[in-house]
């Protein structure tokens, strides 16, 4: 019997494991990966606050940013930078694997090449089958578990957990292409439909380039490449594209008889950039206090562990409705609105507003500052105050 099972070994699942760990509770980590941070579809741009905020691996950063362009719909830009690098890039694999090894050292358990068939709740644990190599099944007990499975929801839908039920199309590939040491951000419904694509330097001449949209990205991608990079056309090798669908919205339950959903799993997920990690870690954090807390008080129901989500949502809550809904009213733009709106932002005093509210990981105070200067303001407040009222009406 462990205290506390955690599927999934991405940075969500790894650091509420090491956080268990540290507060004395048996923990174990399935995964059913042949090794950590393995094939992970991630830009691994990594804020400083998580830096600062977590024990993260400094030998990770590839590259740290300061400067981001932001290209129009009709290739007009604009530029930033910042006094000092607001964000990393890392290799996620040495990442990911130095959160492994952090939770080890601390007592807990991975199993790699293991994949979770079932699991269910019953009075006294919860109960898991999963099969090794795809050979030999496997059953574990333990008071709680932590489902920590990224954007695969099977184990959330079977257990009547909430899942996100909006998501776009994600898409990234690498290329060789030198001399980039700041991220390129493009914009229009050419490139990336209902959202936005990004060209990230990584290291020794090689970038990530990708996006995500409401429509084909892979055509998407093709498309952009053809516009900004024509002579790199050629060197995308399809075979090596990677697709992952990006959860939008907020989520709710997260939580269960037992059972607690954290990271992407639970739609933690900046709906501004897609990115996950930040929220991923902070909430991991607050997951482990809640079960640390519940399992010295013996309560394991899921009105007791409903403070779970209480907890997360009043940290996060306003992040992603406020990106959510900006993102809607942005989707619905035409290129013309969009460049009229890059244009305002350019000439409107957008780098002063950039120093005093930009925030890497944050981006609520940016998107309201910015939406008061637009037209589009009225729409927008309307959709917070719904959202405001339908909260209010289920409480």
């Amino acid at each position: 019997m462990h205290d506390a099972i955690i599927v999934g070994g991405g940075p969500s699942g790894l650091n509420a494991a090491r956080e268990l760990a540290q507060k004395g509770l048996k923990v174990l980590v399935l995964e059913r990966k042949n090794e950590i941070g393995e094939h992970v579809i991630c830009t691994g741009i990594v804020g400083q606050e998580a830096f600062r905020e977590f024990d993260l691996a400094q030998d990770s950063v590839l590259m740290e940013i300061k400067k981001v362009k932001v290209i129009s719909p009709f290739s007009s830009f604009l530029s930033y930078e910042h006094p000092f690098p607001f964000a990393k890039v890392v290799d996620r694999e040495k990442f990911d694997k130095y959160l492994a090894a952090s939770a080890e050292s601390k007592g807990v358990k991975i199993k790699l090449r293991t994949e979770v068939l079932d699991i269910s709740v019953n009075k006294n644990a919860v109960e898991i089958i999963s099969q090794k190599d795809n050979k030999f099944k496997e059953k574990y007990r333990s008071q709680l578990a932590l489902i920590a499975t990224g954007i695969n929801y099977n184990l959330q839908k079977k257990l009547g957990l909430g899942y996100p039920s909006d998501v776009l199309n994600g898409v990234q590939a690498e290329l060789k292409l030198r001399g980039v040491d700041f991220i390129q951000v493009f914009i229009g419904n050419e490139i990336a439909p209902g959202a936005f694509a990004w060209l990230v330097p990584s290291d020794r001449g090689k970038v990530r380039i990708g996006l995500m949209t409401e429509g084909n990205a892979q055509e998407c991608l093709e498309t952009l490449i053809k516009k900004y990079f024509p002579d790199q056309i050629l060197n995308l090798n399809k075979n090596q594209i990677q697709f992952k669908a990006i959860a939008q919205g907020l989520v709710s339950k997260t939580y269960g008889e037992r059972i607690l959903a954290i990271g992407e799993a639970a739609g933690q997920v900046k709906t501004t950039t897609g990115g996950g990690i930040y929220f991923g870690l902070l909430c991991s954090k607050i997951a482990s206090d809640v079960v640390a807390k519940k399992l010295r008080e013996g309560v394991f129901s899921s009105s007791g562990l409903a403070e779970y989500e209480k907890s997360w949502k009043r940290v996060l809550r306003k992040e992603i409705l406020l990106g959510y809904y900006a993102r809607k009213i942005y989707s619905k733009l035409s290129d013309f609105q969009i460049e009229r709106i890059f244009q305002i932002a350019k000439n409107d005093g957008i780098i002063p507003l950039l120093k005093a509210k930009g925030d890497f990981d944050r981006h609520s105070e940016l998107i309201l500052s910015l939406m008061r200067r637009l037209p589009y303001w009225p729409i927008f407040r309307s959709q917070l105050k719904k959202s405001a009222g339908r909260k209010k009406a289920k409480n």
